[in-house]
């Protein structure tokens, strides 16, 4: 009898001990992802921390699984409204470590589409009217290096054919990785200052035309198989004539960063709608335990001048009129809804695309 009650008592105390320590490793999660948020948000001073930091840890006290800590965050994001924050959990749970933080870019660089369950990339290209080089740039998330490979191919049998103009279709583009999306393109850029990220605290980071190549982006290079030496961008000969960029309501975020890179320049119109608003920059902080948080730490700032407003969209230099929820009967279109209306009506960018071209309105 007396085992059996030390034996109790013994794996009360283990099992005790365990949920204290599962409870520090929780509690040091939400401590990393508090801190991170409040000193890198850029709606940060929108906060009122002295409330919500004690009330959010008072939440999640009693949680010990790291798993059930999950839906607490994404909601805590969502209260951010900046429209673009996510959190983001891996698989494997790690240390917060230096080479942790690399954890995210790992699993880009190694998962599949097909592994995410999402459709094979709509790489597109081809010559309208014998003259005009057309090429769709879709979002990229994963698979980085055959996405740059597949874009400089189609680039170069484009140029090949010596066009008279380019037709860059980002219609489709919700996002990913800008860096994959521009690596091809320095040569129809006329300045090697694109734009700006312009942060809460008034730093501005200079985004240019040419590769980033800071220690932490060569190391970011190399787990996305996307290293500069390896993958030399494509120099395109015919530079100097007019570039057609096709927007919507659908492009966000990296492809709205792509179309700042042209907005401005002398021989470049945007045409179609204004684009969906994420004209933020998202910076993905390791706090532990798998999890990312792809954090809003700054805004757009374009090669005008202009510094785009939290959810603020960047407006064609000539708009495309289509109502598309009339188009489909309805009030109002789901974003699944909507993406597949203007797939629907692609024919009507591209002519107005000619249509501008054919009309010289560059000058």
């Amino acid at each position: 009898m007396k085992k059996k009650l030390l034996f109790a008592v013994t794996t009360f105390i283990l099992l005790n001990f365990n949920a204290q320590a599962q409870n520090k490793d929780v509690l040091n999660i939400v401590l990393r992802f508090l801190d991170s948020v409040q000193t890198n948000s850029y709606v940060s001073l929108n906060v009122k921390w002295d409330s919500v930091r004690p009330d959010f840890i008072e939440k999640t006290k009693n949680i010990n699984d790291i798993n059930d800590l999950k839906p607490h965050l994404t909601s805590f994001i969502k209260t951010l409204k900046d429209g673009h924050s996510s959190v983001i959990f891996l698989n494997k749970q790690e240390e917060n470590t230096e080479e942790s933080k690399f954890a995210f870019y790992k699993a880009i660089g190694t998962i599949t589409d097909a592994q995410e369950g999402l459709p094979p990339k709509n790489f597109q290209h081809r010559m309208l009217q014998n003259k005009y080089a057309y090429i769709n740039i879709p979002s990229v998330f994963f698979e980085n290096r055959k996405y740059v490979d597949t874009i400089g191919k189609q680039l170069k049998k484009l140029d090949a054919k010596n066009p008279k103009a380019w037709i860059i279709d980002l219609t489709e583009n919700n996002g990913g990785n800008i860096m994959s999306m521009i690596w091809h393109f320095p040569t129809l850029i006329d300045v090697n200052h694109g734009y700006s990220y312009f942060g809460r605290t008034k730093d501005e980071k200079v985004s240019t035309r040419f590769i980033e190549t800071s220690p932490d982006d060569i190391k970011v290079a190399q787990l996305i198989n996307l290293e500069y030496e390896k993958v030399l961008p494509i120099i395109i000969k015919n530079n100097n004539v007019p570039i057609v960029i096709l927007t919507s309501q659908i492009t966000a975020s990296s492809g709205e960063l792509f179309a700042a890179y042209f907005k401005g320049q002398k021989n470049v119109k945007l045409v179609g709608q204004k684009t969906n608003g994420l004209t933020s920059n998202n910076s993905p902080i390791d706090i532990g335990g798998g999890i990312t948080i792809n954090l809003t730490t700054s805004v757009l700032k374009d090669r005008n001048g202009k510094i785009y407003k939290i959810g603020e969209g960047i407006d064609p230099d000539i708009q495309l009129n289509i109502d598309y929820a009339k188009q489909e009967g309805k009030t109002d279109l789901t974003y699944q809804e909507l993406s597949q209306a203007i797939k629907k009506n692609k024919q009507k960018y591209l002519d107005e695309a000619i249509k501008i071209l054919a009309n010289d309105s560059f000058n």
